[in-house]
């Protein structure tokens, strides 16, 4: 993974910046069964606070909710910035064990590493996926689909995620901000309440290779993972999936002709 050579050790004071990890949904979505990939890291491994109570959660209107645990060794961290619009919270993650040179093998070039399980999919990664077109993901998925944070309202891991905070405060921020919606769940048949902070569109924690580039058009991604996106686009659209694909083509061609 590329990752900014700053990365703070979670053994020292967290130096807030504007970057993110590089990492970013990957600390959610790397991780083989069972977490068993940090067994040899034992030894240094100090667990990270994201897994007292943050998820993933993928949404959509149409399509049943996907949950993501976090690596144990991520750290989760909020930040109050002032925008144009006012202020707002924003989210930094941190690899726990990363500032030590130590990172388990798997999280290395995730996904294009032979054990990640993306590896055996010819499938774009989720997060490339949730920054592309409209047009690509109204053709691929029939909506745009949503990421959010969700974080558990716990006074233990509230007390944590918002440095200089008590739990208290962090959970009147949480309240206070329009944007973050507040929700009664059960995950593992166990009830609680979570506060939904969605994933920002940034393309600063998204991870780029030749198997795994940033999608730029429907006819690369095509080119790229047809296998996959085929079977997409015969699951919504029947024997005749090719002719939507040609017209989602030619649509989304013409409309770069005319912002040129």
């Amino acid at each position: 993974m590329k990752t900014n050579s700053n990365t703070v050790d979670s053994n020292k004071n967290i130096d807030l910046t504007r970057d993110v990890c590089a990492d970013g949904i990957c600390c959610f979505m790397s991780i083989p069964r069972e977490q068993t990939h940090l067994g040899i890291w034992r030894r240094f491994l100090k667990r990270g606070n994201a897994i007292d109570g943050i998820k993933l959660l993928y949404t959509t209107l149409q399509a049943k909710d996907i949950i993501y645990n976090p690596c144990r060794c991520l750290n989760f961290y909020l930040k109050e910035v002032n925008t144009h619009n006012g202020s707002t919270l924003q989210v930094l993650l941190r690899c726990g064990i990363f500032g030590k040179r130590c990172r388990p093998y798997t999280c290395k070039e995730f996904p294009d590493k032979t054990d990640s399980f993306m590896y055996d999919i010819p499938a774009p990664c989720v997060y490339n996926e949730y920054i592309a077109s409209e047009n690509y993901l109204t053709l691929k998925h029939k909506q745009v689909f949503r990421l959010f944070y969700a974080i558990k309202d716990d006074r233990k891991l509230l007390g944590k995620i918002f440095p200089g905070y008590p739990a208290e405060e962090t959970r009147k921020k949480l309240n206070h901000y329009n944007e973050i919606a507040r929700i009664s769940a059960i995950w593992n048949e166990k009830p609680a309440e979570y506060f939904l902070l969605e994933v920002p569109r940034s393309e600063c924690v998204l991870y780029t290779s030749t198997v795994h580039p940033k999608i730029e058009g429907i006819k690369q991604a095509y080119n790229l993972w047809q296998g996959h996106i085929e079977s997409w686009l015969e699951r919504h659209y029947g024997s005749k999936w090719h002719d939507h694909l040609d017209r989602a083509i030619d649509q989304e061609e013409n409309r770069l002709k005319r912002i040129k």
